[in-house]
């Protein structure tokens, strides 16, 4: 199993750099502003954001700035946003490689999710900046923030592997996907704080693993209490559905060119 994961790093490193390549390059092809779009967008719906839930309704986020309490969330929650939205489409839109050349087709949403990543971390850097300019400290608690990015990203690779099948069979699977992501966002403490929610549906609704994730991002950069516990069922959850996620995917890959 882990071997079958290991195998697009390993054997087929030059196709996937390549395909992160072309993915970077493609995004924002004949764009006024290019790679400035990585920075702008989260910005713009930064300064909306803040607007409504800092001045008209107030959010409380003790002592964080609302925006900088808002970009944690903001920025993880629009990779994992634009990266399902694109993988979603990923077999689709490969449809003339996959049926002319062998690769191990997962290679295709790993170059998604892989790039995506790079514009994270550049509008990361909006994150830092703001830290800076309101002198927030960094504690040592930030390196926690690799184990959180490896949870989401199972999480990102496991889904991403059933709505890129799924899409290849039933085309409409993209537009449920964008609808169920603007919902799911709403039901993810994103622009808004954990305490809001009513304690008799806490449990319920940190069943959502994306809670977890959230709410460790923030923890591990404000230096906050870690709710372990639901860290702990979102990492669970994530990496099940990564498992079950790729054994599907790997189980329909024999058909997918002749669907295509």
């Amino acid at each position: 199993m882990i071997k079958r994961f290991l195998l697009p790093f390993l054997y087929y490193k030059f196709l996937l750099s390549q395909l992160i390549l072309r993915e970077i390059k493609a995004r924002y092809k004949q764009s006024i502003m290019g790679y400035a779009w990585i920075i702008f967008s989260p910005l713009i719906q930064l300064l909306i954001y803040s607007f409504v839930f800092s001045i008209i309704f107030r959010f409380p986020t003790g002592d964080i700035p609302y925006s900088i309490f808002l970009l944690a969330g903001l920025l993880p929650w629009i990779y994992f946003q634009t990266t399902l939205s694109t993988t979603a489409l990923v077999l689709v839109d490969n449809s003339n490689l996959i049926k002319k050349v062998y690769f191990p087709r997962e290679v295709l949403p790993y170059s998604v999710i892989l790039a995506k990543a790079v514009d994270l971390f550049f509008a990361a850097l909006v994150l830092v900046a703001f830290m800076i300019f309101y002198q927030i400290p960094f504690h040592l608690t930030v390196l926690l923030l690799i184990p959180l990015f490896l949870i989401q990203v199972a999480l990102m690779t496991g889904i991403s592997f059933f709505i890129s099948t799924a899409n290849l069979f039933y085309r409409d699977i993209q537009y449920v996907v964008n609808l169920f992501l603007f919902m799911w966002m709403f039901l993810t403490p994103v622009v808004y704080p954990l305490s809001l929610v009513p304690d008799k549906y806490i449990w319920l609704y940190k069943l959502n693993p994306m809670v977890g994730i959230i709410e460790g991002y923030r923890s591990a950069l404000f230096n906050f209490s870690f709710d372990s516990g639901t860290i702990l069922w979102s990492a669970l959850i994530s990496f099940l559905i990564f498992i079950v996620g790729f054994i599907f995917f790997k189980k329909s890959e024999k058909i997918f060119a002749d669907i295509v």
